[in-house]
């Protein structure tokens, strides 16, 4: 990831279909620096993207309901904050991106497939259970760094076009990035999703 002109910053600012703000920015402040004055008073320094991923993890749990699942890639920030579940990581991913960019850190959406799935997919050998995680990217202290927000882990240094990450999510850490952008633009079905999903990375 490149250096942020203006440009490039007010848009990753930007909220879009599935991240329009629904919470004040000073409650969301209060929050995340409540949580970071009380570690420090416990000897631990934690950074804002740090504390705002714990309290989002407080407030919001996943669930492996069947109704909530089937809510999956169709939910904006607002719908999965006022049930209190997330159907998984893009849930997360969609939160964390709505509230860091009212913070004022620039912050992409990132899907990605797990390395090993798109080989499948590309020899047509049993990829219909479809691999992947979402992750975001934020634009903090002068650099681009990975956020794993359902995880609460970020990696500093990586490569934007193949993450191999230093721990395991379902039993891979080498994940390829598809899909970049401000969230996922619109609702979809999982059956929408896993298609759009093929069609991208058949071709990476």
């Amino acid at each position: 990831m490149k250096q942020l002109c203006d440009k490039d910053r007010e848009y990753y600012l930007q909220c879009n279909v599935l991240t329009v703000p629904f919470l004040d920015v000073e409650f969301i402040k209060e929050k995340v620096f409540t949580n970071i004055n009380n570690n420090k008073k416990l000897g631990i320094e934690v950074s804002v993207i740090e504390s705002l991923m714990s309290w989002i993890n407080h407030v919001v749990k996943y669930s492996s309901n069947k109704e909530i699942q089937e809510l999956k890639f169709q939910r904006t920030s607002k719908e999965i904050f006022e049930s209190g579940y997330a159907s998984g990581c893009t849930d997360y991913a969609i939160l964390f991106a709505t509230f860091a960019r009212q913070l004022g850190i620039p912050t992409t959406f990132l899907h990605t497939a797990e390395q090993d799935w798109i080989k499948k997919l590309k020899n047509n050998k049993d990829y219909k259970i479809h691999k992947g995680h979402s992750f975001c990217e934020c634009y903090y202290d002068g650099k681009w760094i990975l956020v794993d927000p359902t995880l609460k882990k970020i990696t500093d240094n990586y490569n934007c076009d193949k993450i191999e990450l230093d721990y395991v999510i379902n039993g891979s850490n080498i994940f390829i990035p598809y899909y970049r952008d401000l969230d996922l633009s619109k609702r979809q079905t999982v059956k929408e999703h896993n298609e759009e999903m093929e069609d991208l990375c058949r071709i990476l």
